[in-house]
C-alpha cells in the first residue's frame, strides 16, 4: 500500500460511532493526520480554517442540516480537498454522489464510494488505486506563497471587491461588505479564501489589509463625494491588525483625513478573536468604538461564541455565517441555528446580518424571523467599486420587489 503518512484526510459522519470508526480505518491505512466534523456545516468551517486543502474527505451522504450533495458542491466550488470517498447505506444515494461530480469540473476526483459499514478491506482496495503524488500535487496547486503576494502588493495587484448589503423589509441598499482580492497577471481574479492562508502569520499580512482598507475607505468618500452619503463599508480586520495598536489607529486617521464620518465605517473582527478573548484586541476594538465606528463580528454561529463572550466589546452588528444561512429554508436544524443567531444578536441589541443568501425562500425565513439584513448571490455578486453606481441603478426595482416578494 502507498506511504499516506505525509497526508490529511478528513472524516463528516454524524454518527460518533461511525465517526471514530471510520477515522480508525483511515490511520490503519496510514494517514498522518485524520480530521473529523460531525456534519457538513462543521466540516466547511474545519476545512476554510485550514486554509490548504486535505487530500482526501470520507463523507457520509445523509446528514442533517447539510446533506453530502450539497457539502460535496461546496467543496468542489471552493477547493477545500483534492479527492473525495463517498459512503452511504443506501446505494442510490451513492449513484447521486456519482452523478453530482460527473456534472462538475475535474478539480475534485470521486476515488470510489462504499456502503456503511465501510470495512478495512473496501477502503484499502480503493486507496490502492488511487495516484498520491497526483492529490498532493493538487491540494498544492493554486496555494500562492508568501513571496508572491509581496509582489503582488508591491505591483498594485490588491484591489477590494464590494458585496451589497440590503435591508430585508425595505430592499434599500444599507451598506458593502468589503472583500479583498488579488488581480493575478496570469491566475486572473483571485478571492481571498485562496490567498489568505499564505499571508496569515506573515510579515505581509499587515500591508495587505492597509493596502485594502486603504483603497476602500477612498472608495467610500468618493461615493460620498458625488451624492452616495447613504452608503457605509464593512472591513474586516484579522486578528494581527486587532492586536496591534499603531495599525488600528492609522486606519482611525485615515478615515479622520478623508472626513469620513465614523458611523459609516464597520471594523468587523472575526469570532475567534472574541471566543479567545484576547485582551489587546478587545481593548482595540472598544477603542475603535469610543470613536464612533461601528463593530461587527464574522462568521457567527449560535454554540460558537457565547453572549458573554459578545459582551466584551460594544458590538453594533452580528453577522451570521452563511453555511447556516444557505437553504435554511430546507432544512430545520439549519433553522434553529439561525434562529438562535438571530435571537443573540436581538438579545444583545445588534444589527443582524444574514450572509450567503441565494434563494427567495431563504429572504422570507429571515423576515419572519427578524433579520435586518442581508447579502448574498440573491442580493448581488461582489465587484469592483466602478461597476457600483451602474448596478444601483439597474436594480432599485427588483430589490424592492424582492423585498416585497419575502413578506408574509
Amino acid at each position: 500500500m502507498a506511504d499516506w503518512s505525509g497526508c490529511t484526510a478528513m472524516v463528516v459522519e454524524d454518527s460518533p460511532v461511525q465517526r471514530d470508526h471510520m477515522a480508525g480505518l483511515l490511520r490503519q491505512a496510514g494517514f498522518g493526520e485524520v480530521l473529523l466534523a460531525c456534519d457538513g456545516i462543521d466540516a466547511l468551517r474545519k476545512l476554510n480554517a485550514r486554509g490548504v486543502p486535505v487530500q482526501l474527505v470520507l463523507t457520509d451522504m445523509d446528514m442533517p442540516g447539510m446533506e453530502g450533495i450539497e457539502l460535496i458542491r461546496h467543496i468542489c466550488e471552493l477547493e477545500l480537498a483534492a479527492s473525495l470517498l463517498v459512503a452511504s447505506a443506501r446505494e442510490e444515494r451513492l449513484r447521486e454522489a456519482q452523478a453530482s461530480l460527473a456534472q462538475r469540473p475535474a478539480r475534485l476526483a470521486l476515488l470510489g464510494t462504499a456502503l456503511k459499514p465501510v470495512h478495512f478491506e473496501a477502503l484499502a482496495d480503493i486507496l490502492e488505486r488511487a495516484d498520491m503524488d497526483q492529490l498532493c500535487q493538487a491540494s498544492a496547486t493554486g496555494m500562492p506563497q508568501a513571496e508572491e503576494v509581496r509582489a503582488g502588493l508591491e505591483d498594485g495587484q490588491f484591489l477590494p471587491y464590494y458585496e451589497p448589503r440590503i435591508e430585508i423589509a425595505s430592499g434599500m441598499l444599507r451598506g458593502l461588505d468589503v472583500l479583498p482580492c488579488w488581480m493575478h497577471p496570469e491566475r486572473g481574479l483571485i478571492r481571498a479564501a485562496r490567498f489568505m492562508p499564505a499571508v496569515q502569520g506573515t510579515d505581509w499580512i499587515a500591508p495587505l489589509t492597509a493596502a485594502i482598507a486603504g483603497q476602500a475607505l477612498h472608495q467610500l468618500h468618493a461615493w460620498h463625494e458625488i451624492g452616495l452619503i447613504s452608503l457605509g463599508v464593512s472591513i474586516k480586520l484579522p486578528a494581527e491588525t486587532l492586536a496591534d495598536r499603531a495599525q488600528v489607529d492609522q486606519l482611525s486617521a485615515l478615515a479622520r483625513e478623508l472626513d469620513l464620518a465614523p458611523r459609516t465605517i464597520t471594523w468587523e473582527c472575526p469570532e475567534p478573536v472574541l471566543a479567545g478573548g484576547a485582551p489587546l484586541s478587545i481593548a482595540n476594538l472598544a477603542h475603535l468604538a469610543v470613536r464612533g465606528f461601528g463593530l461587527a463580528v464574522g462568521g457567527y454561529r449560535a454554540g460558537h461564541t457565547t453572549q458573554q463572550q459578545l459582551a466584551r466589546c460594544p458590538l453594533t452588528e452580528l453577522r451570521i455565517d452563511p453555511v447556516i444561512v444557505h437553504e435554511a429554508s430546507q432544512y430545520p436544524p439549519r433553522q434553529t441555528l439561525l434562529r438562535a443567531s438571530v435571537s443573540a444578536a436581538r438579545q444583545m441589541r445588534m444589527a443582524a446580518v444574514a450572509e450567503g443568501v441565494e434563494l427567495t425562500e431563504d429572504l422570507a425565513l429571515l423576515r419572519g424571523l427578524g433579520c435586518e439584513m442581508a447579502q448574498g448571490a440573491l442580493v448581488a455578486a461582489p465587484m469592483p467599486g466602478n461597476a457600483l453606481a451602474a448596478w444601483i441603478k439597474n436594480n432599485r426595482r427588483r430589490l424592492k420587489e424582492l423585498a416585497s416578494a419575502s413578506a408574509p
